[in-house]
């Protein structure tokens, strides 16, 4: 059992940090050795993956963090400063999170000009990031976008309807009535 001061410190850094931190981070933190920081965050995965708790934490190359489980995203997510998300913002992000990297004029072909806009409020807020390609840009979803939606990282957005459509290929019959109805 880690003592619960270091257990306390390294739960109050997790929580307080937007970003990941990598156990060196937290060890030279507080002064201790990193199988002891390491444990102690083995610990806190066990605790927190228990019904009643909220959150989880989670491991990314860049260290660890502390998140909203996925399942309760969608209850607490009008709390989150992006709650103003209107549909055309949401399906510019949709398209970027599946396709991307995907080009402005790709998405314009779809949504039309008024994806201009949309791409330059999702980059105000961090959602997006654009790079210059030939005379467009390419759009990529940002660790902040992953941080929105309770995903580990933007990737995890693509996989996630790659999989829908990998089951839908394997098992047609499994289709709801109201994909039918689109």
């Amino acid at each position: 059992m880690i003592d619960e001061k270091l257990r306390a410190s390294i739960e109050a850094a997790l929580f307080m940090s937007n970003q990941p931190i990598l156990i060196e981070k937290l060890s030279k933190m507080f002064k201790r050795d990193p199988e002891k920081i390491k444990r102690a965050i083995e610990e806190f995965k066990i605790e927190f993956e228990k019904e009643e708790h909220g959150i989880h934490i989670i491991e990314t190359s860049m260290g660890y963090q502390i998140r909203v489980k996925p399942e309760l995203v969608s209850s607490v997510s009008n709390l989150t400063p992006y709650k103003d998300l209107g549909r055309g913002l949401l399906r510019v992000l949709a398209l970027v999170a599946y396709k991307q990297p995907i080009t402005q004029s790709e998405i314009v072909k779809v949504l039309g000009n008024r994806t201009y806009e949309y791409v330059k409020k999702l980059e105000e807020r961090g959602l997006i990031k654009t790079v210059k390609h030939s005379r467009t840009k390419a759009l990529i979803a940002t660790k902040e976008f992953a941080n929105y939606f309770g995903l580990e990282n933007p990737e995890d957005a693509k996989k996630f309807f790659e999989d829908i459509e990998k089951e839908e290929k394997e098992n047609p019959e499994n289709d709801s009535v109201e994909t039918e109805q689109y």
